[in-house]
């Protein structure tokens, strides 16, 4: 399923690429904006809904203090009170769990641009692989997985520098030791995760600030918030630029995103007010 939508996405990507005059890091940035534009309807959604599950948190307590150690009749109740107040408890987690296969995704893309943007033949990766590997080796899978961000270079087929970015470079080779000097990447490259570390706290603290969260709710996410922005500087140190770059974008988007969606479910909580009382 994954490589399904690898395929997808890296074709969108490859639209991208040949309407932007073949420029594979802008590619990149546009189609971490698109994504983000996609999914904010989901995220506006996903906001309202947990505006409503505020309101009747005082009700989800009452329940399950009233029936405190009956699990099923506290499920029935809880059920009652989402049908007649119209709420999907599970709208909330639907924008977070479109949005790993899409993360997914972009690791094989970011790894093997021949196959899922350019769409290059495999027995021609293969026969690319070859000169490198040797002609006594058989290619395997890793072998191609690992090799196609070279050839690409190499052959010149992708163009992978972005305003003097490298888009194919890795951040964590810069400091390899078994990497020769002239092939490492620039130091500036662990930029990337450390400005993918900084935007995911902020991220992480403005969505928590402006988000309807129930005290119970920031609670039960506190770890989570703790360990993302380090997973994703990670990520990004141990991943092609290509996925760093997607990653800060989509982040600088996400915390615009946020922004307007507090300001419109406030708007709409103003409206309401100002109606009830008229």
């Amino acid at each position: 399923m994954i490589e399904a939508i690898a395929n997808l996405f890296g074709a969108i990507i490859r639209l991208i690429y040949n309407l932007v005059g073949e420029n594979y890091g802008l590619s990149i940035v546009i189609f971490a904006v698109l994504t983000k534009i996609i999914l904010f309807p989901l995220n506006l959604k996903q906001a309202k809904s947990m505006e409503e599950i505020k309101k009747i948190s005082p009700m989800e307590q009452e329940i399950r203090k009233k029936y405190k150690g009956n699990n099923e009749k506290i499920g029935t109740e809880l059920q009652k009170l989402y049908s007649e107040h119209k709420i999907n408890p599970m709208a909330g987690c639907l924008p977070a769990l479109i949005q790993i296969p899409i993360v997914i995704a972009m690791f094989y893309i970011v790894k093997q641009p021949l196959t899922y943007i350019k769409q290059v033949p495999n027995d021609q990766i293969v026969e690319y692989v070859q000169e490198i590997v040797g002609e006594d080796k058989e290619v395997s899978k890793a072998d191609i997985r690992d090799n196609e961000i070279r050839i690409a270079n190499d052959k010149e087929i992708i163009n992978m520098d972005f305003i003097g970015i490298n888009f194919g470079d890795i951040p964590a080779n810069s400091v390899n030791k078994n990497i020769p000097k002239e092939e490492k990447p620039s130091y500036y490259t662990l930029i990337v995760p450390v400005l993918s570390l900084a935007l995911s706290i902020l991220q992480t603290k403005i969505t928590m600030k402006t988000s309807n969260l129930t005290d119970e709710q920031k609670e039960q996410q506190k770890t989570m918030n703790l360990l993302l922005p380090f997973l994703s500087a990670y990520i990004s140190y141990i991943m092609p630029l290509a996925l760093g770059i997607y990653w800060l974008v989509g982040s600088i988007c996400q915390v615009g995103s946020q922004l307007l969606i507090t300001k419109l479910v406030k708007d709409k909580k103003i409206m309401l007010n100002e109606r009830s009382v008229n």
